[in-house]
């Protein structure tokens, strides 16, 4: 990322009083059904557009086509969608009659905003792998921007201005601390500013809210060390294993999630029967929920605090995770620069299985798979850190080696042969007799791929074993020698 090019974000707390935060809120209402009322405009002529002949009878030629020459007919498609309004002006050209209705609370530059996200929704679901558009479900908004700093929103001597619409009407909301209390603060604070949003995160009781600075360029570096050198990660769906030379480690992704989480179960379970309790025709005599008819929810006052409760739950999950991978990701740094990991599809990971399998008792499988560890672990979102920290430096993103034909956990590098091995078994033994744990002999040959990413590299394996072998033994002597749980995965007795 070029320092011209690039962008950071600067996030700081804003000191709000009550009838701030009621113009606050009264404005992100407003915001959030411009949204979702463009979206139900832009939909609607959707449909009318798939219901017209020249646009039915273009699709049926796309499907009947080859895929390797559609491309003039994705053109002409695009311009069909063009010319029927499904363009990013045309979006923001749709929403002005309706954000007249809110002038004296909305500018015409915060709904033009509000456009340009509906757009990329849109943009995704008619161009990209989006399935469907969603409408925005009430109170979920959790930020409003503008499209040019000094525009609607303005920031002078820790004092930040967010103008109204036609009325003029301005709220001036102040800095938690006064002036940016920090060189790091300070110096991108020096920065040119594109434009601000105004974040808003339920905290227990109540919303705080937050200013961020779109900045131009990247961060401002921070004094941590980054040392040159290769780092093999093997990443899987709550663990990471590392290999590097002067490291060699195995940990649980995001282990301080694990005490919430348990929470957040207790407090849904809670949740569950409350609703059930004070909904009771909703239900079927087995205990599902009625199909079929439009329910009515009601909620009591002990739901309505329970949820509450599960909300903040949810958000410290949240902090504790992207703070727990970014120390992580600071930390792989100072081993090295160099990072090779494997190609996941962690989307792949998320999805239920589609086959249906009966086990040996004549009982149906279940086709959970790993939904529920990616959303307590996040490993995606630790790679995505990782990368951008990469990127901040200047130094090129973290190598992904293909997952076929490289087959970390069946090569061993002193026969030159694969051995496939179930899941289940958590070490491998080399030819010479050693036993190492199959994720951190993982990582060390993903420390050594070849320059094609294709296979390891015999010669650097060879000349790296030694060092990697003796740290190797100290790491699992001290998971051994912990008293702290590990994952059934390590195979760590």
């Amino acid at each position: 990322m070029s320092q011209e090019t690039g962008r950071c974000v600067l996030t700081l707390p804003l000191l709000t009083e009550p009838w701030q935060e009621h113009i606050l809120e009264t404005r992100f209402n407003i915001v959030e059904h411009l949204q979702n009322s463009l979206i139900a405009y832009e939909l609607r002529q959707l449909k009318n557009l798939k219901r017209t002949r020249a646009y039915r009878d273009l699709i049926k030629q796309i499907e009947e086509t080859p895929a390797d020459k559609r491309k003039p007919l994705y053109r002409q498609r695009q311009k069909m969608l063009r010319e029927a309004g499904f363009s990013e002006f045309a979006f923001k050209d749709a929403i002005t009659p309706m954000q007249k209705h809110f002038s004296e609370h909305i500018a015409t530059h915060i709904a033009h905003r509000a456009a340009s996200n509906v757009w990329r929704s849109f943009e995704k679901y008619l161009f990209g792998s989006g399935q469907e558009v969603h409408f925005k479900r009430r109170g979920t908004l959790d930020s409003v921007a503008n499209q040019k700093a000094g525009v609607s929103m303005a920031y002078q001597d820790g004092v930040f201005t967010w103008s109204g619409g036609r009325s003029k009407q301005a709220i001036k909301l102040s800095l938690k601390v006064a002036h940016p209390s920090t060189d790091y603060e300070r110096a991108m604070l020096e920065k040119e500013c594109k434009y601000f949003r105004v974040v808003r995160k339920w905290m227990k009781t109540r919303y705080k809210y937050y200013l961020q600075f779109t900045l131009v360029g990247g961060p401002v570096q921070k004094d941590r060390p980054v040392s040159p050198g290769r780092v093999g990660l093997d990443i899987g769906t709550q663990s990471l294993a590392i290999a590097s030379e002067q490291e060699v480690r195995l940990l649980e992704l995001a282990d301080r999630v694990n005490d919430n989480h348990r929470k957040l179960l207790t407090l849904q379970r809670k949740m569950d029967a409350s609703r059930r309790a004070t909904n009771p025709d909703n239900y079927n005599p087995d205990g599902t929920i009625c199909r079929g008819v439009k329910l009515r929810w009601n909620r009591s006052n002990h739901y309505n605090r329970l949820a509450g409760q599960v909300r903040e739950l949810q958000r410290k999950n949240a902090d504790i995770r992207k703070h727990q991978h970014t120390c992580l990701a600071n930390h792989i740094l100072s081993l090295g620069s160099e990072i090779y990991v494997e190609q996941m599809n962690f989307k792949g990971l998320q999805k239920r299985a589609k086959e249906t399998t009966v086990n040996a008792q004549g009982r149906y499988n279940r086709k959970k798979r790993f939904g529920k560890s990616l959303a307590n672990k996040a490993p995606a979102m630790f790679l995505t850190i990782l990368d951008g920290k990469l990127d901040a430096l200047g130094l090129p993103p973290t190598y992904r080696v293909d997952t076929w034909s490289f087959k970390a956990s069946q090569y061993d590098h002193l026969s030159q042969q694969y051995r496939k091995k179930r899941l289940s078994q958590r070490n491998h033994t080399l030819d010479n007799g050693d036993t190492l744990q199959r994720d951190l002999y993982s990582a060390f040959l993903l420390m050594n791929a070849h320059e094609s990413l294709k296979h390891p590299d015999q010669s650097r394996c060879e000349a790296t074993y030694n060092t990697f072998k003796t740290l190797h033994d100290q790491e699992v002597h001290r998971l051994r020698t912990d008293d702290r749980p590990h994952l059934s995965s390590f195979g760590i007795a």
